[in-house]
This record gives structure tokens, sequence and C-alpha cells, in this order.
């Protein structure tokens, strides 16, 4: 039955929902019957403003439904003949674009509501999983009534999801009264599988404008609404003593967020698979992190775990977080009201949760910390108090950025060091590995690569604070801020270079693939191709002409001298301005280097796996799912004859909950157990990089091998993992991608390379861009735009 029908069958029913006044009429009758039809409009719709809109006999069918592809036409007087007629026409001239005109086509005619609050879109369950959720798109800013449907609300379109059974738990007085409404609905049409189109007055009044069933119902597993709704469950009961004081940390309460600190979601993505999860954990989010940061005078969280898992999802406690960034020297009471302040600040501010390092704590001493502090502290500690953080956050900050060969930095390069020299020894690839050498792989991977590398990716931080604190307080410009990160040459360079040479013939291919061929762009994804897998890795338009060519950055006197002033007013005594940019250039190369060597030990680690699979009868798809302790555990203790049979189990046991992980939805940040069962998309603003515009057709990208040019386009990615530095072989125009911080990978390389970069849009931004086919950046403005 199509839409018009429907609505004219069913309002008077609904006590929840008003429906306009409508008025259906066959397309065809139109051509004949024109002057008779606009005289019954006319009568019908006397001083009200209408709006034409479709109701073709393949928009609402029961397997496959055409929503938004047919025009409507909005604000039009019935009583203008002319204007009527037209709007009449552009609505079956959609139909006709697609097809000829079908004799059961109709149109519908209904009353324009007026004073909207808020438009959308509601699915009673998700779309693509059948997860057991309301799924609200809605536009709540510009006040019309179709932005979702034809969407063109850009700036305005937000998505709520509400677990079915939680209606209950809604703070929103609008929100509760749609779901009430949609409640009633579901019963009347005696369906709970609807998607639903409406919109609501300034009153809060609801209007339906069209209801169809969903049509990908057949598509679902048919047991993932129990399976989500016990899974939430059991996590709402764990979530009850997370949330509370934690014995050996400092804070009352902690917020989970899934890019804080050390964004795992853009590492390893929102639902990753159980052995790149339990990997991540064990080389970095378990212990390493913790000791790291210890080693260099932050404080100790004691070994407890960053990283904790919600159904199957990655989330980060900022509670450990902040309580690492606080020096080990400020006392109890100083860092506890510290750890209090930030995590309050979080809650206000969810929108920074992948900059927490810049806009919510302090991590770095920097030469605008008196302003940092009244900023980011303000009167959570008294003006003694201040003085003793200042302190402590100053002797260690000093003690971290000298640059001399026993300094803090050089110690984690030379580990880093040594772990690439083993590498070279060891010229046996996993190839000829056997599995009980993976042990002594995590082992060298976590004291020579992860361990040194944490230390180094804080020094990153350290830099850039610094770095930034030179803008904030006049001695640098933006752009000079962006030259100075342009000026310095990290592995990635070196990459694009060995590129050039091998498509010059002045560097064979092997020998390029023995240095890089370990990358891959899901760095702990079993099932994501390396360098050395893909098949044309090579097949890029990138020549020395095109290369970026590095300018050293060059400090005016006047700007010397400001520094050098800086440097010994704030008690610098060992440094200049000339040894400051020094530190700032080695923290960065040396994180990016320190990276792409550890990395090389988790592709072998994960390589050596896969063979020890093949052998066994297991593929890379079982093997993504089982995590890493059980396959160390049962090559010891499981007999061999037997093993393939019991990991195999554990692999579909660890493969149904993956699928769960998927349907579940859960917020970025979650600030209280019961963010579980209301969810909103995290509005996040991006990381713009370079003060660049651009506007150019996107491209979507993943981890599977690319065939096929970048050249002159946005490229689009999920996260920034260290083995997409391949797309900087092509000309590419700009680059986005849905997760990654001020100081992550990609926005280390964009700079770099001066490649203008949105880098962390978030979830809704990031589902908006796969809509449209064009995408414009304005780095400098902070503007992220679409065009079809």
């Amino acid at each position: 039955m199509k839409k018009g029908q429907v609505l004219i069958n069913i309002r008077s029913h609904l006590t929840k929902f008003i429906v306009p006044d409508l008025f259906c009429f066959v397309a065809i009758d139109y051509e004949h019957n024109s002057k008779k039809i606009t005289k019954k409009i006319k009568k019908l719709f006397e001083n009200k403003i209408v709006i034409i809109r479709s109701s073709a006999s393949d928009e609402d069918g029961d397997l496959a439904a055409a929503a938004g592809e047919y025009d409507s036409v909005g604000e039009v007087n019935p009583n203008n003949s002319k204007e009527l007629s037209e709007a009449i026409a552009q609505v079956i001239k959609s139909y006709q674009k697609k097809r000829n005109l079908k004799n059961d086509d109709e149109i519908i005619v209904q009353e324009m509501v007026q004073n909207v609050s808020m438009s959308g879109v509601v699915f009673t369950y998700d779309l693509n999983t059948g997860a057991p959720y309301y799924v609200v798109n809605y536009d709540s800013v510009s006040g019309l009534t179709n932005t979702v449907t034809s969407g063109d609300g850009i700036h305005s379109n937000r998505t709520l999801f509400i677990q079915r059974d939680s209606i209950a738990s809604l703070r929103s007085e609008r929100f509760s009264i749609l779901l009430v409404a949609i409640k009633e609905l579901e019963k009347v049409m005696k369906s709970k599988f609807l998607d639903i189109e409406f919109a609501m007055g300034v009153d809060l009044t609801p209007y339906l404008f069209q209801v169809r069933r969903i049509t990908t119902l057949p598509n679902w597993n048919k047991k993932i609404e129990s399976q989500v709704n016990k899974t939430l469950k059991d996590i709402h009961a764990d979530l009850n003593q997370r949330f509370t004081y934690m014995k050996g940390v400092y804070g009352k309460t902690t917020v989970f967020g899934q890019m804080p600190d050390w964004n795992p979601v853009e590492m390893i993505g929102r639902a990753p698979r159980a052995l790149a999860s339990s990997l991540y954990k064990l080389l970095i989010t378990d212990e390493v992190w913790s000791n790291a940061r210890s080693k260099m005078g932050y404080s100790s969280t004691n070994g407890i775990p960053l990283m904790i898992s919600l159904a199957g999802q990655p989330f980060v406690d900022s509670r450990l977080s902040f309580h690492s960034f606080i020096p080990k020297k400020v006392p109890s009471l100083i860092a506890e009201k510290l750890v209090n302040k930030w995590i309050s600040s979080f809650k206000l501010a969810p929108e920074f949760h992948d900059k927490v390092e810049f806009d919510i704590a302090i991590t770095a001493y920097s030469f605008d910390i008196d302003e940092k502090i009244e900023d980011l502290i303000g009167d959570a500690l008294s003006k003694q108090e201040k003085v003793i953080y200042k302190k402590e956050l100053f002797e260690m900050t000093k003690e971290l950025v000298n640059i001399e060969k026993d300094s803090s930095l050089n110690k984690a390069l030379e580990k880093i060091s040594n772990l690439h020299d083993l590498h070279l020894s060891q010229k046996n690839t996993y190839l000829l590995k056997d599995f009980n050498s993976i042990r002594q792989m995590i082992n060298d991977c976590i004291e020579y690569g992860t361990t040194p590398f944490s230390i180094l990716a804080r020094h990153g931080f350290i830099a850039r604070t610094l770095l930034l604190s030179l803008k904030n307080i006049g001695i640098i410009s933006a752009a000079e801020l962006n030259e100075i990160q342009g000026s310095i040459k990290t592995i990635a360079t070196e990459l694009l270079e060995d590129i050039v040479a091998v498509k010059n013939t002045k560097q064979s291919k092997e020998n390029f693939l023995l240095k890089y061929g370990h990358l891959r762009p899901g760095t702990y994804d079993i099932m994501s191709k390396r360098y050395d897998q893909m098949d044309r890795l090579f097949d890029s338009s990138l020549s020395k002409n095109t290369l970026v060519k590095k300018k050293k950055f060059r400090l005016s006197s006047s700007q010397e001298v400001q520094i050098n002033n800086l440097l010994k007013d704030h008690g610098f005594i060992d440094l200049n301005a000339k040894s400051l940019l020094q530190y700032i250039n080695e923290s960065t190369v040396s994180r990016e280097y320190s990276k792409f060597v550890f990395t090389r030990s988790v592709s072998e680690i994960l390589e050596t796996i896969a063979n020890f699979g093949e052998k066994i009868g297991l593929s890379r798809n079982d093997l993504s799912h089982i995590p890493i302790k059980t396959l160390l555990q049962s090559f010891d203790s499981v007999d061999k004859n037997q093993i393939n049979s019991v990991l195999k189990e554990v692999a579909t046991y660890e493969e149904k909950k993956h699928e769960v992980s998927v349907a579940i939805r859960l917020p970025q940040v979650l600030i209280d157990k019961d963010g579980l069962y209301v969810i909103p998309f995290q509005v996040s603003h991006p990381n713009f990089i370079t003060n660049k515009q651009i506007t150019a057709s996107r491209i979507v990208i993943d981890s599977s091998n690319f065939n096929g040019t970048l050249n002159g386009k946005i490229v689009v990615i999920e996260g920034a993992d260290p083995g997409y530095d391949w797309i900087f072989s092509h000309k590419i125009a700009g680059l986005i991608t849905k997760y990654g911080g001020a100081n992550s990978h990609m926005a280390i390389r964009c700079a770099e390379f001066l490649i203008p970069a949105a880098i962390g849009c978030g979830e809704r931004q990031f589902e908006l861009i796969l809509e449209y086919d064009n995408v414009h950046l304005d780095c400098a403005a902070g503007l992220l735009t679409y065009v079809h």
C-alpha cells in the first residue's frame, strides 16, 4: 500500500501523532483532469500552505523501498494555480526520470507544518544489523521538515540511538514524546519494524508524514536482538563498579572514551576482532603505556590497564590517563583535585575526546603555562597549590627536553635502534620462524619497541605543546608553525623518495620491500595486506619533481632573541632557541621512526601466526577471532592433533561475539552507565592541518589492496594508521579521517607534506561524507563541507 493511503487509513487510530490534512490523486489522472484536481486542492487547503509529495508505486515495497528518490516541493500556495501546477509537474517529472508513469503512481498534497522545532526519520530497528535500537536521524536547527530525507541538512543533522526498552532513560522531553508516539504507531501498524518520517512543532506536537515497513528485515540475524540486550545488561552491571573510586588512582569517578590518550578506535577500530584487540592491549595498553610514563617522571598507575573492552569495543579510562599526566612529585591532594577537575571538564566538553592532552588536561610545562592553568584548572587549586604544581611540571619538563646523550629521548631512541639491529640480524623472516618464537618476538617488541615508542610519543606531545605555546604568545605565527612542521623530514619522506627511486630504477623493488614491506594499513589486523603482499604498490604518479621539497625553517634574528630570553625567563638555562627547535624536530622524527621500527615486529608476529594457521588448517579469518593469549596457551597445552578443532571452536565463538559487538551502538564518550542505552553520535571538531583550502572529489579506501589512482582526490579513511603512508606516493589533494587526534600519525604526515586535512571528523560527519561525491576543505576557516 502506498504511503498516502497508509496515512489516510491510520490517522483516525492515532492519538499521539498528528497526521496533517492530506489529499491523494493518481498522477496519470492529472494529465486529463488537472483543472478538477486543482479546484479540489484549493477547496481543501484554502488559506493553508501545502507540500506536494511523492507516493510512487515502487516507493514503499515490502522487500525494497525508494525513500528520498522522488521529489517533494514544499511551501506551495495552493491558491496560486501556476505555483501549484509547477510543483505537481516537478514531482511527476521525478517519476519520469526513472521510468514511465504507472497507473498506481500517486501524488500527495498535504498541509505544510509550520513552526517546526525538529524533523527527521526514525528506524525502529537498526537498518543494517537489526539491533534493537530506535535510530533517530534528526535536524533541530534549520526549522525545515525535509533536510534529513533530502540530505541537505549537512550542518544540522544529528543521530540518536535509543535501545528499544530504554525510553524511560531519555532525559529530553521532546524525544520522550516522540518515542511514546512511535510506540503507539507500532501498535496501530501491528509491526515493530518501521521507517518513519516525522516533525515536531515548537509546542512539541509530533507530526507523522510517512510510515513504511523496513525492507532489510530478511538480512538480519534473528538472534541479534536478544544477544544485544543480554550483552548490554551484563555491561551495565559491570560499569557500576568502574565509575566508583579506584584504589591507588586519583579521581572520584571517570569518563570512558574511544579516542582519549592512546585513541584505540583509531588504531584497531570501533569493533576490532579478538586478535587485533588483544595484541594491542598486550603490546601497549595493559602495562607498557604506564611503565613508559613512569620512566619519564609521571605518576604511575601501578600496572592497571588503560583500555577496557565493552561489548568488544575499546574504551580508554580517562581517569587513569589524567592520573598518568601528573608529575609523580606532585602532592596527592593536589593530584586528586586536578584529576577531578579534568574529569568534570571532560564531561562538559565531550567533543574534545580526541584532544584531551591539549584542551582538557595539562601534560607538560609550556611558555603559556599561566594562561593554561587558569583555563584548564581555574579555581580547582588554590594559588599556593598552583605554584607547587607549576614547579613540579617545570622540573619534569626541563629534565625531559634536554638533548644530551643520556637524555630520556636518546635513551629511548637507543632502544629502538637495538630493535632495528635485531631485525637486521634476523635475516630469516617469519617464513622460517616457528610459532614458539612468538613469545620472544613479543618480549622484544615490548622492551625495545613499544616501551621506547611510548616514551618518544610522549616527547612528541611535549614538543607540540611547546611549539603551540610559541604561537599562542605571538613569537611565531600560525603559518610559521606550519612551516616548522613541514620542514621536518620523517620516515614517510624517505618512503616517498624510495618509491621514486624504484620508479627511476635507482633502487630495486626487492630492496624497497625489505625496508618497507612489513607496513600494512591495519597494523594489528591479520586480515590487512602488507606492502609486500600488495599487487600495485608502485602504481603512482609520484616523481622527483612532485616530491615536496623540504625547506629548512629559520627563525628571524628577532625571534631567536625573543625565544632565548623566554627560555631564560622560564628557567630553561640549558636550552637556547636552536636547541629547542632541535628538540622539537628530533622528538617528531624519533616518534615516527620508532613507530616504523616496532610495527615490523607486530607485522612479523601476525605473519608467523598466519603461517602457523596455514599449517594446521586455520584461515586468517579464523585466526583474527582468536585472542593472542589463547593462541599461546593452546600451543603449550593442547594436543597437536586436536589444536585445529580447539582453536576453530574458539574462533567460531569469538566470531559470534564480534557480530554482536558490531551490532551494539555505544557512545564515543561514556559518562555514566545509562549512556549505554541512549547514544548520540559524538559531534567532533576535526583537527585541521595546514591553512589551505581545496575542493575535490573524494575517494574512500580501506585496509584492503587498492587498485587505481588517488591523484587529485581527497582521500577518506577511518583511522590514521602508519600503514596508509603509501597514499602519499599519489598526488592526493587532501585527507579526511574519521578518527585521529591533533598529534596523530596522519596529522604529522599531512603537516610534513603540506596536505590539507581534517583529522578526526567524527562518526556523523564521516557518514555524511560517504553520501556526497565532492568535499570542500577550508582548513584556515576550520570548515568541512560537501557537494554532490
